[in-house]
């Protein structure tokens, strides 16, 4: 067994985003879809060494004040980077719940959600996001990843 005798640390911070609006619904959550089509990148591991993904941060927003539409997100780990993902490739990591809120509101800011990972992701491995109901017009979610790279 090899043994790591040179600790590294991440050494290129990194801030790395997807986006979910439209006509995107997926219900399911075996990690079966299309990355680009239900699936979205949010983050994504392309040095040799590998990258660490310390958490992401779900916002909801929007371009006129509308309600946002209840949902569920959910977030997958993928060694696919690109087409189809199957139940081999994809993992399903956390599901969150997202509730009918007011964005891009005038008097009131709108909550975020805060999911911690503290992980480390190997080379060419993704972490996918998909969200249950279709968006309301003029909102999306934006999902913002916070880690770096070795």
């Amino acid at each position: 067994m090899a043994q790591n005798t040179a600790p590294i640390w991440t050494g290129v911070p990194r801030i790395q985003n997807g986006t979910l609006t439209g006509n995107i619904a997926s219900a399911r959550s075996d990690g079966v879809g299309t990355i680009g089509t239900d699936l979205f990148i949010v983050f994504q591991a392309v040095v040799t060494d590998g990258s660490y993904l310390q958490k992401v941060r779900i916002n909801a927003a929007a371009t006129t004040p509308t309600t946002m539409t209840a949902s569920v997100i959910r977030l997958f780990f993928s060694s696919a980077t690109s087409g189809a993902t199957t139940a081999a490739n994809c993992w399903l990591h956390q599901e969150i719940t997202t509730a009918a809120i007011p964005a891009a509101n005038a008097t009131n800011a709108t909550n975020y959600y805060e999911i911690p990972f503290n992980i480390i992701m190997p080379a060419n491995y993704t972490l996918l996001a998909s969200i249950h109901a279709n968006m309301a017009a003029n909102t999306r979610f934006h999902i913002t990843a916070f880690g770096g790279d070795y």
